[in-house]
C-alpha cells in the first residue's frame, strides 16, 4: 500500500478578520475527499521542520508573522520540489521582508465585499480545463503587487476606492502559478468568508451568511484542483 502524502494546512490569523474555523473545515474536507493525504494543522508557520518534511502545503492565513527561519524553510521546501497552494489573505503579510519574494505577491487593499466578474486568463491551461468564464462571485476583490514571473490564470478588471486609497481601473490577477526552484506556488485570491455575525456585503440584510464564494461549484472545483496540483497530481 502506498504511504499517504503528508499535508500541512496553515490556517489562522492574529487579526481574526475572517471565519478561519469555517475555512479550516472546508479545506480539511477537501483534503480528505482528495484521498491518500494525511493532514496536520497549524495556525502559523513556526514549525519549520514540519514545513520542510511535508509533501504539500495549503495556507489560508492573514497577517501572520513569519520569521527568517520559517521563510528559509519555505523557500527550501519549494526549491526542492514542494508545492504550496496559498489562498486568499495568505499574501497579507504585514511588513515581512522575505515572504512576498517567495510567495510572489503582497496584498495591498480591497474594496468592501461586492459582486464582480472573474475572467479565465488562460482557458487552455490544463488547470482550468472545462472551467468556463467569466463567472461572478460575491467576494473581496484583492489589489495586489506581484512578481513579474507569475503566470496569471484568473483575473478581473477594477478601479476605485479601497481602504482609503484610490486605484485606477486595471487588470487584477486573482489566481496565478509561480515556479520556485523545482517546485512552486499556486495562489488563489478568491475566498473571503465573513464571521457569522458580519454582513456579507455592506448593502446586504443583517443576516448570518458568511459563505462568500465557498458555496459556488466553480470555487469548490478550484479548491479541489488546487489541492490536486499541490499534491503533484496535476502538472505544473
Amino acid at each position: 500500500m502506498t504511504a499517504p502524502l503528508a499535508a500541512n494546512v496553515i490556517c489562522g490569523s492574529p487579526a481574526r478578520n475572517h471565519d478561519f474555523d469555517f475555512a479550516r473545515r472546508k479545506l480539511l474536507d477537501a483534503l480528505y475527499a482528495a484521498g491518500g493525504i494525511r493532514t496536520d494543522v497549524f495556525s502559523n508557520y513556526d514549525d519549520a521542520a514540519a514545513i520542510e518534511a511535508g509533501d504539500l502545503l495549503v495556507s489560508y492565513t492573514s497577517q501572520v508573522l513569519v520569521g527568517d527561519e520559517q521563510c528559509a524553510a519555505l523557500r527550501g521546501y519549494l526549491e526542492r520540489g514542494g508545492r504550496w497552494f496559498a489562498i486568499h489573505a495568505s499574501n497579507s503579510v504585514r511588513d515581512n521582508a522575505h515572504l512576498p519574494g517567495i510567495l510572489g505577491s503582497r496584498f495591498i487593499a480591497h474594496p468592501p465585499c461586492m459582486r464582480y466578474e472573474v475572467s479565465v486568463t488562460r482557458p487552455d491551461d490544463p488547470l482550468l480545463a472545462g472551467i468556463s468564464g467569466p463567472f461572478e462571485v460575491d467576494d473581496e476583490l484583492y489589489v495586489i503587487e506581484h512578481a513579474d514571473d507569475v503566470e496569471v490564470l484568473l483575473h478581473s478588471h477594477w478601479g476605485g476606492e479601497a481602504m482609503r486609497q484610490h486605484f485606477d481601473d486595471a487588470f487584477r490577477p486573482l489566481m496565478y502559478r509561480r515556479r520556485v526552484g523545482d517546485g512552486g506556488v499556486l495562489y488563489l485570491a478568491l475566498g473571503h468568508c465573513n464571521r457569522p455575525f458580519d454582513r456579507p456585503r455592506p448593502d446586504s440584510p443583517d443576516l448570518p451568511d458568511h459563505r462568500g464564494p465557498w458555496g459556488l461549484p466553480v470555487y469548490q472545483e478550484l479548491i479541489r484542483r488546487g489541492i490536486d496540483w499541490a499534491a503533484g497530481r496535476r502538472p505544473f
